[in-house]
C-alpha cells in the first residue's frame, strides 16, 4: 500500500514540480496559535528550482489542509523549531515527531543552499530519503546542517514569531507544554528574478593565476545559489569548470581547483538564483594562469651521501625570466626559522650551494620568477649530505618508537613535534581536528633510525583541539594538543 501510495505522490510532485518551476517561488502562511490565541504569522517562500520534490509535496499537502492544526512540536532554542507531524493533531503527545508510517517518503535532494537563519528544510529519520510532511525552520546559522539535510524554503516575515515559538516552555523532549497549533494558506507566488552578481576579483585580464588564487564575486541579497563557469573560450562552449556555491553572509570567494599551469587563458562568469529563477550572466571577465612549477632534476629525491657544496638543477620554466631556491633542513617545514638557503633572482636553472653541514638531510625547492608575479614552487625533495669525515658514527640508534608530547602546549601558531624513530621504516605523520577530519600530513616517507624534530605550522587553522598520529609499519601513537590563538 505504501508503495503505491509512493509511486502516486511521486507522479503528482513530478508534474506540479514543472508547474512549480516555472512560475517562481511559491508562497505560503503559515497562521499559528498557542493554547488557541493567535499568536501570529510566518510567511515562507519555497525553492522549486532547488528541491523540486520536497516543495511539490509541501503544495500538495497544503492544498488539503494537512498541515492544519499540527503542531511545532520540536523547539529547541538556537537551533530549529520543528512541526507537521500528523500525529500531533489527535494523537497523544509522546507519538509526537514519530510521524506516520503510511506517508509516503520524499528522495533527498541535497544542494548547496547553506542553513542559515530562517532556512526551512525537511525533517527524517536516519534514512535520508525519509522525509515526509515534518519541516523545520532554522532559527540560527546551522551550516552543520548542510549536505545532510534538504533545505527547500525560507522564513520572508515573521521571524519574530519564529523566536516566540522557539522561546516557548518547554519539557524534556523540546515539546511546548502548550500546544502551538499551525494552520497553512497559500497565497501567491514571488516571480521575481533576482540581481546579477558582480565580479570583484580578480580584475579583467589577470595574469599569474594560482590554484590559490580567489576568484571573488558579491553577495546577492535575494539569491540563495551563484554558478560560477569557467571556460576556455569566451563563448563558454568549451567548459573547464561548473559549480554552485550557497550564497552566505558576505562576498563568495572559491578557488579553482582545475587550473592548468602553463599561461593558459581562462574566461569565468556567474549567475544567480533565488530558489526558482536565475539572472542573466555577469560580465565575463579572463585570466591566464602562472607559469609552471619548475621539475627538479638533481640531486635525485632521496638521494644520499651528496656533497656539502652540490650543484642543484632543475628544468627551465618557459616564461620564468630568474627563479628562488630554498633549502632547509628540517622535516619539510619552510618558515623562516627552519630555512638555511634562500635565494631570489637566479638566471640560470641551477645553483651551487656552498658549506651545507655535513651528515644533515636537506629539503629544497624552486619556483619560477616571471615579470609581474612568481609561480607554484616545485615538489619538494630531499637529500642527505655525507658525513664530515669517514669515521663511524657510533652514536647508539633508538631502541624503540615513540611519539613525544608537542612542545610547547598550549601553542600558537607553531609547535615541535619530536619523533623517535628504531628502524628504517615507512613513516606517517598527520594531524586531525577534534572531528577526526585530516587537517594536514607533515611527514609520509621511509626514513632512518633516529630522533626527529618536525616543525607544525598551525597559522591557517583555528583555535581548538587537535590530535596528531605517528603511523609506522609496527607502531603506531596519538596524542592531543591545544591551539590557543
Amino acid at each position: 500500500m505504501r508503495k503505491s501510495l509512493s509511486i502516486l505522490l511521486m507522479s503528482i510532485i513530478f508534474l506540479s514540480g514543472i508547474i512549480l518551476a516555472q512560475d517562481g517561488r511559491p508562497q505560503y502562511k503559515i497562521s499559528n496559535e498557542r493554547a488557541g490565541v493567535y499568536i501570529g504569522d510566518i510567511i515562507i517562500e519555497l525553492f522549486p528550482y532547488v528541491a523540486p520534490l520536497h516543495v511539490a509535496n509541501f503544495d500538495s499537502l497544503v492544498s488539503i489542509s494537512f498541515y492544519d492544526s499540527t503542531a511545532w512540536h520540536r523547539v529547541v532554542p538556537n537551533f530549529v523549531i520543528q512541526g507537521g507531524d500528523p500525529n500531533s493533531k489527535h494523537g497523544p503527545r509522546n507519538t509526537w515527531g514519530e510521524g506516520d508510517s503510511t506517508q509516503a517518503t520524499v528522495p533527498a535532494e541535497f544542494s548547496k543552499v547553506s542553513h542559515l537563519k530562517g532556512i526551512l528544510g525537511a525533517a527524517r529519520d536516519t534514512d535520508i530519503n525519509s522525509a515526509t510532511s515534518q519541516f523545520y525552520i532554522n532559527t540560527v546559522n546551522n551550516t552543520g546542517l548542510d549536505g545532510r539535510y534538504t533545505a527547500y524554503g525560507i522564513v520572508i516575515g515573521g521571524m519574530d514569531v519564529v523566536h516566540d515559538i522557539e522561546n516557548s516552555p518547554r519539557d524534556g523532549n523540546d515539546n511546548p507544554h502548550e500546544k502551538i497549533e499551525m494552520f497553512i494558506t497559500k497565497i501567491g507566488i514571488n516571480e521575481s528574478i533576482p540581481d546579477v552578481p558582480q565580479l570583484i576579483a580578480p580584475a579583467d585580464g589577470f595574469v599569474g593565476f594560482q590554484s590559490n588564487t580567489d576568484l571573488v564575486w558579491g553577495k546577492v541579497e535575494e539569491a540563495v545559489l551563484t554558478f560560477l563557469e569557467v571556460a576556455h573560450d569566451s563563448n563558454f562552449s568549451n567548459l573547464a569548470y561548473a559549480d554552485s556555491f550557497a550564497v552566505t553572509t558576505g562576498n563568495t570567494s572559491i578557488k579553482y581547483p582545475g587550473v592548468e599551469f602553463g599561461q593558459v587563458k581562462y574566461f569565468w562568469r556567474v549567475r544567480s538564483n533565488n530558489g526558482a529563477k536565475f539572472s542573466d550572466y555577469s560580465e565575463t571577465r579572463g585570466f591566464t594562469s602562472s607559469i609552471q612549477a619548475p621539475t627538479l632534476i638533481a640531486p635525485e629525491n632521496t638521494a644520499t651521501n651528496i656533497s656539502t657544496s652540490p650543484l642543484l638543477e632543475w628544468n627551465p620554466v618557459e616564461g620564468a625570466v630568474s627563479y628562488r631556491l630554498q633549502i632547509a633542513h628540517t622535516l619539510p617545514s619552510f618558515t623562516e626559522s627552519r630555512i638555511v638557503f634562500d635565494e631570489s633572482g637566479i638566471t640560470e636553472p641551477q645553483k651551487q650551494i656552498e658549506n651545507l653541514a655535513a651528515d644533515t638531510r636537506h629539503y629544497w625547492r624552486v619556483l619560477g620568477e616571471a615579470e609581474e608575479y612568481d609561480g607554484p614552487y616545485s615538489n619538494t625533495w630531499l637529500f642527505t649530505t655525507e658525513q664530515a669525515t669517514s669515521v663511524n658514527d657510533d652514536s647508539p640508534k633508538p631502541d624503540d618508537f615513540f611519539l613525544f608530547q608537542n612542545y610547547p602546549n598550549p601553542f600558537n601558531p607553531e609547535s615541535i613535534i619530536k619523533i623517535q624513530i628504531a628502524e628504517r621504516t615507512n613513516t606517517v605523520l598527520k594531524i586531525f581536528d577534534i572531528t577526526g577530519r585530516e587537517v594536514q600530513t607533515l611527514l609520509n616517507e621511509s626514513i632512518e633510525p633516529g630522533v626527529y624534530e618536525i616543525n607544525f605550522d598551525a597559522s591557517d587553522l583555528t583555535s581548538g583541539i587537535y590530535y596528531y598520529r605517528l603511523e609506522t609499519d609496527s607502531y603506531n601513537q596519538t596524542r592531543k594538543m591545544i591551539l590557543l590563538k
